[in-house]
């Protein structure tokens, strides 16, 4: 990414990503101009950088929902595995009310949820005490979430390669 200085602030256009690098670190935004941010931001300047390159490389999954507002919806289980493949750590795996399971990172022993969004811009509150480690054979071969793991890689790849 190239970034533009201008005294103390660095700032960057970079699509649907708004990068405002100054004391409180960075903020980005949804093509529809809301702030999104992610649990653990601001912990690991590496970590809060690929998001917003995944901000770019997520691809709308369900046709019910607004993705300019909600790009997160859905993305869990392939993210995960994709900030496992550039960042190591294990995958978590936190059991959701009413059913279903919902998937963030460890990494040196601190959780990072890449998608909370989903959740957090609806009000919903997640307790992160409860997860449990969830090993990667075990993750993301049921219905569409290969093929979707796949385009999120490449897309990654390709916005990172094109820093």
């Amino acid at each position: 990414m190239n970034l533009l200085y201008h005294g103390e602030l660095i700032m960057q256009v970079y699509g649907i990503i708004k990068v405002n690098v100054k004391g409180v670190g960075m903020k980005f935004y949804t093509v529809s101009g809301r702030e999104i941010s992610f649990y653990g931001a601001g912990i690991n300047e590496n970590i809060d950088k690929f998001f917003g390159i995944l901000l770019k490389s997520w691809i709308k999954r369900d046709e019910d929902y607004d993705f300019n507002n909600d790009p997160a919806h859905n993305q869990c289980t392939v993210t995960a595995m994709v900030v496992q493949d550039y960042f190591g750590g294990e995958i978590l795996g936190l059991k959701m009310p009413g059913g279903g399971m919902h998937y963030l990172n460890m990494i040196n022993g601190k959780k990072f949820d890449l998608t909370s969004d989903q959740f957090t811009s609806h009000g919903i509150e997640l307790d992160y005490s409860e997860t449990i480690i969830i090993p990667r054979p075990e993750l993301g071969t049921e219905g569409t979430a290969p093929e979707r793991y796949m385009k999120l890689k490449v897309n990654v790849e390709g916005h990172l390669a094109a820093k």
